[in-house]
């Protein structure tokens, strides 16, 4: 009767165990094992134009990309590099604040 007992405990922890990891697996907070490859290139921000058009601002290395995604295609335009970006966003949002 006691090891029935033991079992059952140990069963009930590991499903307790099982249940826990994949909620946090599914809500990317815990990647065990092989996790998702990261590549040279970052999604820096998306934006909806209309609900078939996005504009995307993605980094890739040190330069900057525009991405506009239509239907048919996309356009890619290459932008300053990230620093000077970021160094003409800054200015701007210090001028503003004036």
């Amino acid at each position: 009767m006691e090891l029935a007992a033991s079992a059952g405990f140990v069963a009930l922890l590991a499903l307790a165990a099982g249940a826990l990891w994949l909620v946090a697996r599914r809500q990317g907070s815990l990647s065990f094992g092989r996790g998702r490859p990261r590549g040279p290139a970052e999604l820096i921000q998306r934006l909806p134009l209309t609900a078939q058009h996005s504009l995307h601002l993605v980094r890739v290395g040190g330069e900057m990309l525009w991405v506009v995604t239509y239907p048919n295609g996309a356009v890619v335009r290459q932008g300053r590099s990230f620093p000077e970006w970021m160094f003409e966003a800054g200015t701007a949002r210090r001028e503003s604040a004036r």
